[in-house]
Parts: structure tokens; sequence; C-alpha cells
């Protein structure tokens, strides 16, 4: 009996001398013309498309029914259309076996039986793709629904801007053949820009991809990227010849009105390109290489005039002179910035305006219509991505995600069937129980509200008595009274996140928790920007980094004892952090930076031996190195380090001393925006590797202090966060690369900012603690109300001191309770 193909298990699908055919006995011989007619090619084509089928897969089909026949072909086509789907390093590596399943796992089976696909694993994640023969097969089936395509009517029916937008994107070595099915959520790519700040322009993109994928030349596949082992939800992908039907539709648009959107779209992108340069440090070399985008800089550039200094050019090797600059008032810059860009959004609004008001009918295929067929042939399927509850199936119970181990790679969660539009519904906003956090009956949940007595639930232990090995950090009450307690020791890290709007109180709940630390004897480091973090009163050990100040520390010293700071160690992150800070200096200028402190270590007799680490290298040496520098760019950027003094000075502050406890207050307020975020950086890391150097905290420590050596509290933290995760190619700030690290030797980070977007996914993955505060506008109450999944109004409304604070998967709204209102 004949197994119905299934996505749990591999079918039985017939193959050739194994398999009789149906119960009656009877014998089954598929003729191929009579699949390719049922698919929907024409007659006279199908005689040429006979011939790519090899004689020895042309006998391999004849075994199977029609309606196999046609999965068959129809699977392998969809692997040929979707082989761009899942990407590696940028370029398009096949189609991950999820994406398949819409066709059953028995055609996948009897196409790698024939060897018309073959699949490999990547981060254990399985691909597909076509072979040669496979591809030899495929690629005329895809000619011919190429040639019967109604090119024509497309380019009547589609936006003239959308040919010319998808054709700009297909430019350079990897031709980029997908394209979402739903607004992206981000803005890192100038088409999701585009997308993002035009969703008439989103609309009839789609409109086109759906025009396309009903001919059967683009198909609903799952993007993938393997490098960072994650789904980045459902897109349209088209076939490799997709560049063909571009040209065809706009060789048939108005050569002027072409032109105009050719050039309207470079100047957006020129416009886009250049200012994620100047707020992230990227495409770096693609401006460079662009005339067009040279220019725009230098526009740009002009525009910051009062918050920049603009050094003189230097010319590189291969003769392009770009202009480089030094940020001399950071708020200044970073408010043009927003300008320049809330400036190219209106833009993009006004200029790209589509006409059509209402989303139009879903539309028929562009292919011409064939006869219909025979009674008692089946109608032709068009393939489509299974519905959420049939790829929920395919996960055995083994595979679940344990809602506690944060850092495991998430398997690929599908998306349910794609909308035009979907808007979340909020969850309500419930107290934790805590049955629903203690992982077992005899401990106490990470967030644990206390029971009043008299109360029909069965009692626990009151917040105010210390658990036995416990370490429960007071926050403030819950809606109903109950006393709400932050307990990292239990769990998987004791990171933190605050988020919030000027005047919601963060930092009142950032001096409440430094409090709470500090009288449990935990030291706390206070990353200071703004200089008012510390409250007024109390034990606070206090340095304030100014110019001509006695408090300093060389992030260059050497240390016997912590033998993971080695001179070129020292000397790599003194450039990375440098680099970070001023995102304009070119690798040549780190490259003669390096070597000038590579040389004044040898100088002064430190080797990396570690008995000469008792020698310092004094930052005065260095200096009289750095302004005797060829390059004048180097001087440029790095003076303001030896005018403010940043690492001499009289007395050196002490890290021993800071994790002997109590709260240190590094205030940064008198340095300048860029010299604060510099010292910050390297300060940071120095105490991670001082706290390395100690060694990992014990496993399996009964005392959940013991997990704990120091608490670091940063606002603004933003500030010491790469914006995006996952670059190759630019260097990491330092709370990327030590979030996930820095718990392993009992660090608690608690970062505070006004946006979740601040905090890309590489930080996010890490933090065990979210909480959210009021926003400042709607803006802020839009980005933070989607990721807690609350309405916009609830974060508005929010009074200081109230927020919602999530762990994990549980949610409850809580008030901070102020310090004056505490016993300490």
């Amino acid at each position: 009996m004949r197994l119905p193909a299934g996505p749990r298990r591999v079918a039985r699908y017939r193959t050739v001398h194994h398999e009789k055919n149906p119960p009656t006995g009877e014998s089954v011989s598929t003729d191929l013309t009579k699949a390719l007619k049922a698919i929907g090619y024409a007659d006279a084509e199908i005689p040429v498309l006979m011939e790519s089928f090899p004689p020895a897969v042309t006998e391999y089909l004849r075994d199977f029914r029609l309606q196999e026949v046609r999965d068959i072909v129809e699977t392998l086509l969809y692997i040929y259309i979707a082989q761009n789907s899942a990407s590696s390093r940028g370029e398009g590596a096949g189609v991950v076996e999820q994406s398949c399943y819409a066709y059953t796992s028995g055609p996948l089976f009897a196409l790698r039986q024939v060897g018309l696909i073959e699949s490999a694993s990547c981060h254990g994640t399985t691909v597909l793709n076509a072979t040669s023969t496979g591809e030899a097969i495929a690629r005329p089936l895809m000619e011919a629904r190429l040639r019967a395509l109604d090119i024509g009517g497309l380019a009547r029916e589609i936006h003239e801007v959308v040919p010319a937008l998808l054709a700009g994107t297909v430019k350079g070595s990897f031709v980029n053949k997908t394209f979402p099915s739903m607004l992206p959520r981000t803005e890192e790519t100038f088409i999701s820009f585009l997308l993002n700040n035009c969703p008439g322009l989103f609309l009839e993109c789609e409109r086109f991809a759906s025009r396309l994928r009903a001919a059967g030349c683009a198909v609903l596949a799952y993007a993938y990227d393997l490098d960072g082992a994650r789904a980045d939800g459902v897109v349209y992908t088209f076939p490799p010849e997709f560049a063909y039907i571009l040209k065809g539709v706009l060789e048939r648009i108005d050569p002027a009105i072409r032109e105009h959107y050719d050039m309207l779209l470079e100047s957006f992108y020129s416009t886009f390109t250049v200012l994620r340069y100047l707020a992230c440090g990227e495409d770096y070399d693609r401006i460079r290489a662009s005339a067009a985008h040279r220019r725009e800089l230098a526009r740009v550039l002009a525009e910051l005039d009062d918050a920049i200094y603009v050094l003189e050019g230097v010319r590189e090797e291969d003769g392009v002179d770009l202009a480089r600059f030094i940020v001399k008032d950071r708020n200044l810059y970073d408010m043009h910035l927003r300008d320049l860009g809330r400036a190219l959004m209106a833009e993009v609004a006004e200029k790209i305006v589509i006409g059509r008001s209402v989303p139009a009918e879903e539309p028929s295929s562009p292919i011409s219509e064939e006869p219909s067929l025979d009674a008692e042939e089946t109608p032709v399927l068009t393939p489509v991505l299974p519905v959420e509850d049939e790829w929920e199936e395919l996960i055995s119970p083994d595979e679940e995600e344990d809602e506690e181990t944060i850092e495991e790679p998430l398997p690929i969660t599908p998306p349910p069937t794609p909308r035009a539009s979907q808007t979340p519904t909020p969850r309500p906003v419930v107290p934790v129980e805590t049955s629903s956090l203690a992982s077992d009956s005899t401990q106490t949940p990470a967030l644990k509200p206390t029971v009043f007595s008299g109360s029909d639930r069965p009692s626990r232990v009151p917040a105010d008595v210390p658990r036995a090995g416990g370490f429960d950090i007071f926050l403030g009450h819950a809606q109903d009274g109950q006393q709400v307690n932050w307990s990292p020791g239990r769990l998987n890290n004791g990171h933190m996140i605050i988020l919030g709007g000027s005047g919601a109180g963060k930092t009142e709940t950032i001096r409440c928790v430094a409090s709470e630390l500090a009288a449990k004897e935990m030291p706390v480091v206070l990353i200071d920007f703004h200089g008012d973090m510390a409250a007024s009163d109390g034990d606070i050990r206090s340095y304030k980094i100014r110019e001509g100040g006695e408090y300093y520390f060389n992030p260059l010293e050497l240390d016997s004892d912590i033998d993971e700071i080695t001179p070129l160690r020292a000397t790599s992150d003194f450039v990375d952090a440098i680099s970070i800070n001023f995102p304009t200096l070119g690798i040549q200028q780190r490259r003669k930076i390096k070597n000038i402190i590579k040389d004044c270590y040898r100088t002064s007799g430190i080797t990396g031996k570690t008995e000469t680490w008792t020698r310092v290298l004094d930052f005065d040496d260095i200096e009289g190195e750095i302004m005797n520098c060829e390059d004048e760019a180097i001087p440029a950027y790095l003076e303001d380090i030896f005018d403010y003094k940043l690492f001499s000075g009289e007395e050196k502050i002490s890290i021993p001393t800071i994790l002997s406890g109590g709260i240190t207050h590094i205030n940064l307020n008198a340095l300048p925006e860029n010299l604060r975020y510099l010292f910050a950086d390297l300060f940071l890391r120095r105490i991670y590797y001082t706290l390395q150097a100690t060694g990992e905290i014990p496993r399996g420590a009964e005392d959940e202090r013991a997990k704990f050596r120091l608490f670091v509290i940063v606002d603004e933290a933003k500030l010491l966060v790469s914006q995006k995760s996952g670059s190759k190619t630019s260097i990491k700030a330092v709370l990327n690369k030590y979030a996930t690290e820095m718990r392993k030797f009992g660090v608690s980070l608690i970062l505070a900012s006004q946006l979740i977007a601040h905090f890309n996914e590489e930080i996010l993955a890490n933090i065990a603690v979210k909480f959210c505060m009021r926003s400042e506008n709607k803006k802020q109450a839009q980005e933070n109300a989607k990721f807690f999944e609350v309405s916009e109004k609830d974060l508005l409304n929010f009074q200081p001191g109230e927020g919602i604070l999530i762990i994990g998967s549980e949610k409850m709204n809580i008030r901070i309770v102020p310090a004056s209102e505490r016993n300490h």
C-alpha cells in the first residue's frame, strides 16, 4: 500500500523495479508529456522540453502516477527558483529544506534518488540545491515560462519605479533575487529604508512579485542567513533569469521616465549610504569607490560644518582624496544627522508617489491560458508555503527550546502565512506567578512577588525575609501591591536593560538598584556620561575625569598578574577603541598608530616576557611620537587625548579597590563626548581582563551572591554598543564583545537607554531582564511597544517610576520604590 507523503517522515515513493503499481495490479506508465501539459506548458514546446530530460530520468518517472510526476517536476522548479533564498557571505547558497515541505518530502526523496538535487548541512540546517543535471532540466522549463510571460502587460500594470528599483538591486557580482513579503522591521539596507518610508512602494513591489509568482516565475521561501544561522522571514524569490524579466519590463517604459527614476534612486542611495557611514562608520570602501558618493559626502559635511572639524584631505595610494573630519560637538552632530535623515525620508515620500489608492485584486497569471485539460486530469496546483500549524508538527518534543537557555541557537521559527499588513495583538500584562518561573519546587523564582497573609493561595516566604543562599534585590511593587525582587543568581545571567524617555525615572531606578546592591556589600561601577547617576548622599567613591584632573588609568600599562594583556593585545584594544570612536580614521592611519605604540614599548624595554611588564609605558613618550608623525591626520585625531591628559595624572584608579565593594562613580561629564566613550570603552576592557585573570566563577555554587564579583551600570549604553550585529567589517564595540563572556567571570551589566532599537540582537540575546518605563514621545512609544507587545498608550501614560518588567516570557507592571521611601 502506498503511504501518503508527509513532512514528518520520508514517504515510500515508488522507485523503479521496487514497488508494484496500484493495488488493482494494473501497470502505470506515465507519459512525461502528459505531466508537462498538466503543469501548463504549450503543446508546441513540450517536445523540446522533453529533450532536456536524460533517458534515465524519463524512465525513472514512468512508474509514478501523473500527479506524482507533476509534484516532482514542480518541486525541482521550486528549488531551482528558490536557490538564492539562503545565503552565505552575501551569495546565494540554496534553499533551506523546510521551505520545500509544501511539496511534502516524497518528491524530495525521488529527486535525491535520481540525482537531480543535492543537500548539505550548515549549522544544523539542511540546504538544498539543484545538481548540474537538475539545472539542465529546470532551466529550459523556466525559460519556457518566461517566454509565456506577458511582459508588456506587466509593464503597463506596474508603476515605473518598481523595475527601476529592483534593477538597481542586481548590481554587483551577486544578483539579489529576493524581495520581502512583509515590510522590513529595520532600515539597515537601502531597499528596506525605501519600503518603510513609502508603504505604497512596498505594496506595488509586492504586487509585481505576486504577478510573477502567479505565473510560476517566483516562489515564496524562507530567507536564511547561513553565516549567522538565523531565519530572516518569508521572501519572494526570483529565478536566475530575473534580470531578463527586468530588462524586458524596462525596455517597455518611456526612456525619459526610466532615466528620471534611475537618477532619483541613485541620489537617494548616495545620501542613504553617506548617512550610514557618518552614523555607523560603515560603507567606507563603497564611498571611496564612487565619485557620486564622495560628492554627496562633501555636501553633507558642509551641512555639518558647525559640529565638526574638517581635516586636510589625505591622498591615498589610488589617488582618491576622501574628506576626513573630527566631531567637535557630538550632540549637535547627532542632531544634524537625524535632521538629514528626516529630510531624506520626507523627500522619498514626496517624490515616490504611487497613485493606487487601494491594493489591487489578486492578479491572474500573465501566462497565456491553454485549452482545458481532460476531465480525468488533475488541475494545475500553485505551490504555497504551509501554514503555521502544519509547521508546528515538524518539531519533535526533544527539539523544543528551553526557555532558560537563551544562548542556544534558535531553530527556524516559521512565520504564519504572510499578509500585506499585520498588527500584533498586545498580550495582557499580568503579575508573574511564582510557580511559572521556578525551575523546581524547592526554589523561589527569579522574579518573586510576596503573597500577603490571608490569601487563598499557598503561603510563601515574604520577600523581606532573606532566603538561605539567596540574593534578592528589592525593586518595587506590582499592581496588586505585592513586593517584587530581582534575583539575578537564579537567572541565566545577571544582565538587565532599562528603557525610558526623559523624566521616566531611569536615573532614580539606577540609583535604587545601585544602593540595594551596595547594601549587600556588592561592588558597583557607575559609568556616567552626564554626571547625574550617583546619589548626592551615601558612601560613594567618585572619580571625576577631566582636563588636568588627578585621576587616570593607563590602558597600555601591563601587569604580570594579568597575562591576558600582552603588549600586542593592549595595543590592538587601544587602536580598536580609537577606531570605534573616530570612525573616519583610515586603515593606514590605524596601522601607523599601532606601529608607533609597538615601537614605544620596545624603546621602553617592554617585550612579550612578563618580567619586563613592571616597567611603565609613559603616555608622554607616545604623545611625542604621535605629534611628530608625518601623517598629519593622526595628530589631529589624537591630540585631544594628550591635551586632556586622559591617560596620565596624579592618582591611578585602582581596579582592586573597586572590586573590594561599594559604589564607584566614574564621572565623565567634563570630557568631550568622543573622549567620554573612548575612556569608558578602554576602562571596561581593563575590568574584563582583570576579572578574566581571576578565573571563571565556579559552577554549582549554592550561594547566589558568589556568582557575582561586580555590577557595571551604564547609562546611554547605546554609545558602547555596535549598531549592527553580525557585521564582518566593523570592529565590535566593547559591550558586544564581552556581553556573553562577562557573566562567566562574575560581571552583571545593567544598561540604560531610550529605545529597544539601541540594542541589537547580539546584546538582547544575552539579557535576562528587560524593564521598559515611560516613553518620551510617540515615536519612542511605537518602537518599544512593538518589542514589549503593549499599546503605545500604556507607554505614554506611565507615571515616573512605573514600567513593564519582563523576565523570559513572563511580564508584569511594577512601580519602582524611590530612594526616599526605602529604609536605607
